[in-house]
């Protein structure tokens, strides 16, 4: 504040001698009333130093040099104006524009590019498409070393080669025999309307039906002994032509047992044919026997059906 009265101090003296020098009439008429000082001509003596305001805020104000002293006779007839100087501009401090930080748009898919609302005093954002922005730079890490999966080709399903082998090339059942094939004396007949087979090792005797009832199969206990008679004289006289009544094993069941004697009918070879049979059952317990006639019988577990096959082909009586 001090510094400022001495500026208008030094001032108020450089007008006054502006105003002495620059007149040039030396006597003027006392009745002429005064002079303003706003009338009279002034002419300029030099380059004022003028005040040089900058941006830059300080806490140390501009210093003026102070114009050059003059002495001045201030005449009876002046009446001098004091000019009343405008008030200094003191410098502010700019405010400096800062940017704000534009928020990180979260890189979501389906959300539409837009656009931020200008605010005043502020840097205007602009948020750029989803799509535009590199996701190394904005998007938030979720694994710096994500794992990195293994992934081989499948291998295709092969067969297992089983460990033993089946005693036959047709059929080629889609499984494993669970043994080796057993070897065993049998005996085979034909009936009218299917076929009995006597394995001696497993003391069973096989009865496979030509019809369409279930089951389509079945197996018995063989309970001949010998010195049984051999057949019945009841049964002697068989209704058709070239048909015989079963004897020993096979025929003591057929002749106790009317549903397996309705079903079969009568033998239509006079006696059995021996023969040393194979047997071998499959991994889902299908059984397989060999006939005298180099076919196998191939029955499937429970009863429910049986086929006959040969080496070139498949029978089915």
């Amino acid at each position: 504040m001090a510094r400022l009265k001495l500026l208008i101090w030094f001032f108020s003296l450089w007008m006054i001698g502006l105003v002495v020098a620059c007149s040039s009439n030396p006597t003027v008429n006392q009745n002429s009333g005064p002079i303003l000082l706003q009338e009279v001509t002034i002419a300029p003596t030099g380059i004022a130093p003028t005040r040089a305001l900058t941006n830059t805020p300080s806490s140390t104000p501009p210093v003026l040099e102070a114009p050059q002293q003059v002495a001045a006779t201030i005449e009876s007839g002046f009446v001098l104006v004091t000019p009343t100087l405008p008030p200094s501009k003191t410098p502010t401090n700019t405010p400096t524009i800062t940017p704000t930080t534009s928020i990180t748009p979260i890189m979501i898919p389906s959300l539409l590019p837009t656009t931020a609302v200008p605010q005043s005093g502020f840097a205007t954002s602009v948020i750029v498409p989803l799509t535009n922005i590199p996701p190394t730079s904005f998007a938030p890490p979720i694994n710096q070393n994500p794992p990195i999966g293994v992934f081989t080709t499948p291998t295709p399903n092969l067969p297992v080669p089983c460990q033993f082998t089946w005693f036959f090339i047709n059929p080629q059942p889609p499984v494993c025999p669970l043994s080796p094939p057993t070897f065993s004396p049998a005996a085979y007949q034909t009936f009218e309307n299917g076929f009995m087979i006597w394995v001696g090792s497993q003391d069973a005797i096989y009865v496979m039906f030509n019809d369409v009832l279930n089951p389509r199969w079945q197996v018995f206990r063989d309970n001949y002994e010998e010195g049984m008679p051999a057949d019945d004289p009841l049964y002697n006289n068989p209704p058709h032509p070239n048909t015989y009544q079963p004897r020993r094993g096979f025929g003591l069941l057929w002749r106790n047992n009317e549903v397996i004697r309705s079903r079969l009918g009568w033998a239509t070879t006079f006696d059995e044919i021996a023969y040393n049979a194979q047997t071998q059952t499959g991994a889902d317990s299908t059984l397989f026997i060999s006939d005298p006639q180099s076919g196998v019988f191939m029955l499937l577990a429970q009863g429910v059906e049986w086929i006959r096959h040969v080496n070139i082909g498949v029978v089915i009586p």
